[in-house]
This record gives structure tokens, C-alpha cells and sequence, in this order.
């Protein structure tokens, strides 16, 4: 089997504080020859293994391959694409349950249920019902704790704004953009969404590999308000899509509808991240950008007690958050031990084998 870690891997989804957040929606490209592939099962159903193989195959053929990790359990696979989105497959379960929209013409499902037997299954139905209806209560507790962390991030952004030099933040990313980016045409860039980080039972996991993988020359932006990085990172954005450039954009967990905090431009191999406290990029950068220099410090030095309570306070709230998940895990993993043993993965694997033939 391939190795996965010389590919791009990104999250699904976010267990966001509104909850379970995924951008299933940018992955398929309804192109004539296209085909999404929509797993559905339970826990320890194969699910993921297939993807694994799936992904190693598309590797294999030389194809430009995408793989997405479970935020829940980041060893494990939630989806498979190629980059020109021709080619998906995707676990299509709780908590990223998803339908076919053209069923037949461009989407297959493929249901693992009759894959196990579900007569012994139902002799464990109250346990089997009790740990589902726990796991999810866990997880409904760490997206209060998140909602709560989020609103402590959003304040300490509104007080890092206050003393925020909005014009100079601007100026200096539209300069670094004309030296390291330029001109290519008039016709607008195309923009994916992925997410590069999640909170996870191991608390707030960054995707080292993926900007190693997609870039030789990465600008790392540190700032812990996220005031300055959200005006920085909007406007690198904003000019490499009006400058032609198509660019991956990945958004923040607590706030995927809203905060920009990494873009990359695989044309370029260029890449914008932004590194704080709560997600540290342990990767070789071109620069590192210090926010520093685009606040007044004596507005600043007002909110300092403030801003630092609220994000010790989110950190701490983000760390609980990670302990409720932990513990639904381990319910996830009592779960696979029923599925486990009533599975026939010889008939799993007959399902792999014609997805592999179709690619």
C-alpha cells in the first residue's frame, strides 16, 4: 500500500461549536465522467480501510490525490478525491451523513449493512443503542465547550481590532502579494475550502505535512488576537483569486463560515499560514511575519489583561472540549468491537475490488 503521508491530507470535517461542520460540497466535481462513491455503515465496518486502499490505488495510477482524516479519530479516513474532483469516495455516515444528489448518474452508495450479521447485532441492540446515545451526548458536550471557547476567541479579536492598524496590515500583505504572487490574468481564480486543523481527542491538530507537501516557500503569520491575521489573510486571498490564481483556502474550526486562516497556491507553491499559541506550525518557513508591528501598543497594552484572560480561558475551554472527545472515542471504540466480529470482510472487500475497477 502507498504511503498516505506523501499526499495532501486535510480534515473533512470540524466538530464546530454549532456542530459537526464538513464542506462535502467542495470536493465533487459533477464533470461527464465523474464519480462519487458514498460508503455507508457502521463503526469498524471497513469503511475506512477501503478509502486507505482506494487512495493507494489512485497513487498507484498517478492520479493528484487528496485524502481527509476524521477529526474524531484522526487515523482514521473519512474521504478520498483526486484533485480535479473527478474521482470521490466518502464515508457518508453520522456525523457526515450525505444523500446522493444525482443517485445513479454521478453518485453510487454502497451500503456495508448487508455485510454483517445483523441478527447477532440485534442481540446486543441496548448496549449497542446505549454507547451510540453516549457518544453523541459527549460530543454535543464538547461543542458547548467549543461554542463558549469561541466566543472568548471572538472577544479578544474584537479588542485586538481596537488597536489594530488595519491600513498597515493591509499594505503589507498587498506588498508581500505583488513580490511573491504577481499577475496572471484578468480571468478570476477558483477557491477550495479545506480545513488544515481540528479540534480532536488530542486536543488542536495541524497538518505539518500538507503545506511541506504543497509548498517551497511558506510565509508563517503569528498572531494570537487573529485580528491582524484575518485582515492579512482576506487580503491575499482576495488578490490572488482576482489576479487568476486558484488557491486552497482553509478555514478556522471554531469559525468555519468566517475566519481565512491558511491559503495556499499550488501553481505558485506558495503558501500563507497562520501560527498561535493553539496551533503551532512545526514546519521550515520562508519568513515568519510578526503581528506585533501592525498594533498601537498603547491601545494595546489597555486590553493585554483582557485578551490574555480570554485566551487562556479559550484554551482551557478547547483542552475539555478535547477530553469529552477522547472519551466518546473510547465508547467509538466499544462500538467497533460489536461490528467487528459480526463483519464478513471477504464480502468488504468484493465491494473495494469494483470500486477499483472503475477508477
Amino acid at each position: 500500500m502507498q504511503d498516505l503521508d506523501k499526499i495532501p491530507g486535510w480534515f473533512f470535517g470540524a466538530n464546530a461549536p454549532k456542530g459537526y461542520f464538513t464542506r462535502f460540497d467542495q470536493l465533487f466535481s459533477e464533470a461527464p465522467n465523474g464519480k462519487c462513491f458514498l460508503l455507508k455503515g457502521g463503526p469498524g465496518t471497513g469503511k475506512s480501510t477501503m478509502l486507505k486502499k482506494i487512495a493507494s490505488v489512485l497513487m498507484e495510477k498517478g492520479l493528484s490525490t487528496e485524502v481527509f482524516y476524521c477529526s474524531a479519530d484522526p487515523g482514521s479516513l473519512d474521504a478520498v478525491v483526486t484533485s480535479d474532483g473527478k474521482f470521490v469516495a466518502v464515508d457518508a455516515t453520522l456525523p457526515h451523513a450525505a444523500e446522493p444528489k444525482y443517485p445513479g448518474a454521478y453518485e453510487k452508495t454502497l451500503d456495508l449493512s448487508d455485510c454483517w450479521n445483523e441478527k447477532n447485532l440485534r442481540e446486543h441492540k441496548k448496549e449497542i443503542a446505549s454507547l451510540f446515545d453516549s457518544n453523541r451526548r459527549l460530543h454535543e458536550e464538547a461543542r458547548r465547550y467549543l461554542s463558549a471557547a469561541a466566543n472568548l476567541l471572538e472577544e479578544a479579536g474584537r479588542l485586538g481590532a481596537e488597536s489594530l492598524f488595519f491600513g498597515k496590515t493591509e499594505n503589507a500583505a498587498l506588498k508581500i502579494c505583488a513580490r511573491e504572487i504577481g499577475k496572471k490574468d484578468k480571468k478570476r481564480g477558483t477557491e477550495k475550502q479545506r480545513f488544515l486543523s481540528a479540534v480532536t481527542e488530542s486536543g488542536v491538530v495541524f497538518m505539518n505535512r500538507t503545506p511541506e507537501i504543497l509548498c517551497e516557500r511558506i510565509f508563517a503569520f503569528e498572531d494570537e488576537t487573529g485580528a491582524a491575521s484575518r485582515i492579512f489573510m482576506n487580503t491575499v486571498r482576495k488578490y490572488a483569486l482576482e489576479n487568476g490564481f486558484d488557491v486552497i483556502t482553509c478555514k478556522c474550526p471554531l469559525f468555519p463560515s468566517e475566519k481565512t486562516e491558511h491559503i495556499f497556491i499550488p501553481s505558485l507553491k506558495l503558501g500563507f499560514i497562520t501560527s498561535n499559541k493553539r496551533h503551532s506550525a512545526d514546519i521550515k518557513v520562508k519568513r515568519t511575519i510578526h503581528s506585533s508591528r501592525f498594533y498601537d501598543p498603547k491601545k494595546y497594552s489597555r486590553h493585554k489583561i483582557r485578551i490574555r484572560f480570554a485566551l487562556r480561558l479559550a484554551s482551557s475551554l478547547i483542552g475539555e472540549a478535547a477530553l469529552c472527545m477522547k472519551e466518546a472515542k473510547s465508547l467509538h471504540d466499544e462500538l467497533e468491537y460489536f461490528y467487528i466480529k459480526e463483519m464478513d470482510f471477504s464480502l468488504v472487500e468484493e465491494k473495494t475490488a469494483k470500486i477499483l475497477d472503475l477508477i
